[in-house]
Formats: structure tokens, C-alpha cells, sequence
């Protein structure tokens, strides 16, 4: 089974209140350039960058509004999706409802 990581490293090189994080996504069994796929895939990445932020699925609203919202998630969002080189997962991710 494949699986992809998703590290808070680089934001918590220039954050000291932040603790290095990773995670490990799942990609087997995905074709990530099939639209529902890379959805999927989208929504794993989601939830794993907001988890190494602070955030798991079982927080407030609020907190994981404030996670998605923060330089942690979209500098540890950004560098998944390079590191992953998908278009059609970063295109599910940019036309997914917002969290807000």
C-alpha cells in the first residue's frame, strides 16, 4: 500500500511553538487523474495537513475553521500538493466548499 507524507516540518522550523508533525496519507487503489480520485485524495490531504496543525476531525468547528485558516495549513497544504504533482488533486482542493 502506497502512502504519501504530510510534514509541518518547514513551518515548524520558522514557528518554535510549533512541534514537527507528519502524517501519512493514503494513495494506494487511487488514480489521482481521475476527477473522483483526486477528490478523495483532495480530501485526505485536507484533513491530514489540518491534523499536523492542530486540528483532528473531532475538534471544535471553530478550531478547525481557525487551523484552515492559518500559515501551518496552507504552507503544509502547499508543500504536499508539490510534493504529490497531481493538477487534478490541486484542482478538487481549489473547488471544494470552503470550511468557513
Amino acid at each position: 500500500m502506497k502512502f504519501f507524507a504530510v510534514s509541518a516540518l518547514a513551518v515548524a522550523l520558522a514557528t518554535p511553538a510549533f512541534a514537527s508533525s507528519s502524517t501519512g496519507v493514503r494513495i494506494g487503489g487511487l488514480d489521482l487523474g481521475d476527477p473522483a480520485d483526486a477528490a478523495i485524495m483532495a480530501q485526505r490531504i485536507d484533513r491530514a495537513a489540518a491534523d499536523v496543525c492542530g486540528a483532528s476531525r473531532f475538534s471544535a468547528r471553530q478550531v478547525q475553521v481557525a487551523i484552515r485558516r492559518s500559515d501551518c495549513y496552507r504552507e503544509t497544504l502547499a508543500q504536499a500538493l508539490g510534493a504529490l504533482n497531481a493538477p487534478a488533486v490541486s484542482a478538487a482542493l481549489r473547488t471544494a466548499p470552503s470550511a468557513d
